[in-house]
């Protein structure tokens, strides 16, 4: 007869479990040993996957201000790096364009440590095997909406207004970031690819510049590319296989989504920007971009930055500070 009690105890018990995790979910937690090296807060959350999301906050804590998130591009590396005895991030022309007037909001990668880096910095084959399995576009998209909800929910945010920045890949995270928040009011996409990464491999094939072990032969790095993307087709989860120096799993979770598409289902403000000299994601991709949200009735801003490439630098104008404009651009834009 005493069964019973205990029975319901441990059935209690065990409804406690999931429920507690529940409430961690999209919640700050303010980390008491943030480095004091850098200009920004570290702070911890869960996303929907249960997994522990890393994030910084920039900026006076107790100053309510919009906030802005910067997602940088592909690769395994941490948004700070060690140079000699100083520790700097990634982020510092969006930092310096947004001080005092917004926070500044940063994610680690899932799987990626504070200051981790690598000697080919936008390849993913030199993470870890946590990085290689965490590396898909959706759970990348959900770790920066996990911080992105957590930080809302400190005093620090104005729940008015709020800024997704993303640069080269940066762009359809935060394309997707901001479909799957509405209160996201603005998305600058900086040298984004547009339509789906696959046209720009075939561009990069069609010119003979895919592949840089082939020939530059058109029709060789094309028929190279369809072979592996077939491959990849055959077994999408591999994280051992690589393609151009990233995994399969890589490659088949960024393929059925695109900027165009994921930007046509948003309601937020929208600035693009793309220099013409880029060689990394051709300009095409950028006017395909445009041309799309206009007939969409999107309100769109767009900025060609002529002789600029991925990384907004000029050729010609060594001296110009380029990556410090285009984020200088968003500003003025985002505070319009």
């Amino acid at each position: 007869m005493m069964r019973a009690p205990v029975i319901c105890s441990v059935l209690f018990a065990l409804t406690l479990v999931p429920s507690a995790q529940g409430q961690r979910r999209y919640r700050a937690v303010r980390d008491p040993a943030s480095p004091p090296e850098i200009s920004y807060t570290r702070y911890f959350t869960r996303d929907r996957f249960n997994r522990r999301i890393t994030f910084y906050i920039n900026g006076d804590l107790n100053e309510r201000l919009p906030i802005v998130v910067s997602v940088l591009g592909s690769g395994a590396y941490s948004n700070f790096l060690r140079e000699g005895d100083r520790i700097v991030d990634g982020h510092r022309a969006a930092r310096e364009a947004f001080s005092g007037k917004a926070h500044v909001l940063v994610v680690e990668k899932p799987g990626i440590e504070f200051l981790e880096q690598h000697s080919e910095a936008d390849s993913g084959a030199q993470g870890s095997a946590v990085f290689m399995r965490e590396n898909t576009l959706e759970r990348w998209a959900e770790a920066v909406s996990a911080a992105l909800k957590a930080a809302r929910t400190l005093p620090l945010a104005d729940q008015t207004r709020c800024l997704l920045i993303g640069h080269s890949e940066g762009g359809i995270v935060v394309a997707m970031v901001a479909a799957q928040n509405p209160f996201v009011s603005h998305v600058a996409s900086l040298s984004g690819t547009g339509p789906s990464i696959l046209f720009e491999l075939m561009q990069k094939a069609r010119e003979g510049r895919l592949y840089s072990e082939l020939p530059p032969d058109p029709e060789q790095q094309l028929a190279q590319l369809l072979n592996d993307v077939a491959a990849i087709r055959v077994d999408p989860a591999s994280t051992q296989k690589l393609v151009l120096h990233h995994s399969h799993l890589y490659w088949s979770s960024r393929f059925p989504f695109s900027e165009m598409e994921e930007l046509s289902r948003i309601k937020a403000r929208i600035f693009i920007a793309h220099g013409t000299a880029d060689r990394n994601v051709a300009v095409a991709n950028f006017d395909l971009l445009y041309a799309h949200l206009l007939a969409q009735g999107k309100d769109v801003t767009a900025q060609r930055y002529e002789g600029a490439d991925h990384g907004y630098r000029f050729a010609d104008q060594p001296q110009r500070d380029g990556w410090r404009e285009v984020f200088e651009a968003v500003r003025t834009w985002f505070f319009q």
